[in-house]
């Protein structure tokens, strides 16, 4: 079960930073830094999460 969420968590991950390039080719730069900001949080909060409830 963990792993489909993870994989999940990865799929979203992916779309976010390709969201992200394709921002920064509409020359949409500050945009593109807030949806970076976006992706690191879905990398970071799965491991904050996963301790805070063990």
């Amino acid at each position: 079960m963990n792993f489909f969420i993870m994989l999940i968590v990865l799929f979203v991950i992916l779309y976010t930073i390709g969201f992200a390039v394709s921002l920064r080719k509409e020359k949409n730069k500050r945009g593109s830094v807030a949806v970076m900001v976006l992706a690191a949080a879905l990398v970071v909060l799965p491991f904050l999460v996963a301790n805070n409830l063990k």
